[in-house]
Order: structure tokens, then sequence, then C-alpha cells
């Protein structure tokens, strides 16, 4: 997967997708167990999965679960990055990287809202540069001209986002992280 697919307009990411309308049981009211305006988005390439049922009408549901494929897209599918190195074998430059449009200046904090649209490209961006070099928190938030405690801030705004990150430290025997 490219992760540039990610920045598409849910219209044109969609084409990749199959979706379904379906009823689901719970509070709600009369609306919610009569017509079925929940949501499943079937991600064709990767058969990956999003889901909203807890909205009452359907468009809701479907904006929803576009955003929820596309945070299991960002969580679970890597794409190459480019990384440059000097003589020693350092990593200097990330040349790919999407997270410098969420700063101002040289300040290091990641300025974007979980809602945004674009937050599950940024979240992908990160974990292709962090897998890019074999799991190096500070290495990865260098790179990102940021820090360790801006990424585990940036990762804790969705629960997925950090227990992904917390998983990959624990089969390194790191200790958790907690936002």
């Amino acid at each position: 997967m490219n992760r540039r697919e990610l920045y598409l307009p849910a219209d044109e990411f969609e084409r990749d997708c199959r979706f379904e309308t379906l009823r689901r049981s719970g509070p709600g009211g009369q609306n919610r167990n009569k017509v079925e305006t929940g949501v499943r988005m079937y991600h064709l390439p990767t058969g990956l999965v999003g889901e909203a049922t807890e909205r009452r009408r359907q468009g809701e549901n479907r904006k929803q679960a576009v955003f929820r494929l596309r945070m299991e897209l960002a969580l679970r599918v890597r794409a190459p990055i480019e990384i440059t190195f000097d003589n020693q074998g350092v990593a200097v430059e990330v040349t790919s990287s999407l997270m410098w449009f969420t700063r101002r200046g040289n300040d290091s904090r990641i300025l974007i809202s979980k809602d945004s649209v674009d937050y599950p490209a940024l979240v992908a961006d990160f974990f292709d540069v962090y897998a890019a070099v074999k799991e190096d928190l500070p290495t990865a938030a260098r790179l990102l001209q940021t820090t360790p405690s801006q990424i585990v801030r940036f990762l804790g705004k969705i629960p997925a986002g950090l227990n992904l990150l917390n998983e990959h430290r624990e089969r390194k025997g790191l200790r958790r992280l907690r936002a």
C-alpha cells in the first residue's frame, strides 16, 4: 500500500473498498433497531475492516468507518521509507516524512487533532520510520524532528496507536509508555 493512499479524499479512497450496511442492537432509539444505519468498510487490497454503528445516520457512520479503516491501515500496513545515513551508519534524514506540516517553526510539538483526516497518515508515517530504524523510538523521533515524549503524546490520542508502540517495546524487553 502506498502511504499517500491515506491522504486521498474519501470518494477516491472508497474506490478500493467495499461497504455494507448493518443493524446493531442496543441503545439509540427505534431508528437504530429498524434501519441499517451501521456501516462496515472492507479495504479490498489488504482485507482490513473499519466499522461504525454508534451514530443514528448512515452518512455519519460511513465517515467514521472510513476513518477507522484508515487507522487500521496506518497501524497494520508498512510502506518503505527513504532514510539517509552518514558514513558511520547513523540515520540522519528521512526524505519522505509527512510530519513536517504539523509543526510551526522549530517547535517539536506535533500539532494535529486526533479527528483530523490527516491523523491516520501521520500515524502511518511514524510507524514506517520507526520500522525503518529497527524500532528505536529516540532515533525515529529525531528523524521526525520531534521528541519521544511528543511521539507518545501524539500516539496516545488514539489508544490503538500507543498500544502498538508498547507491543513493540515489550517484545524488546522495554517498559510500557503512558501518554
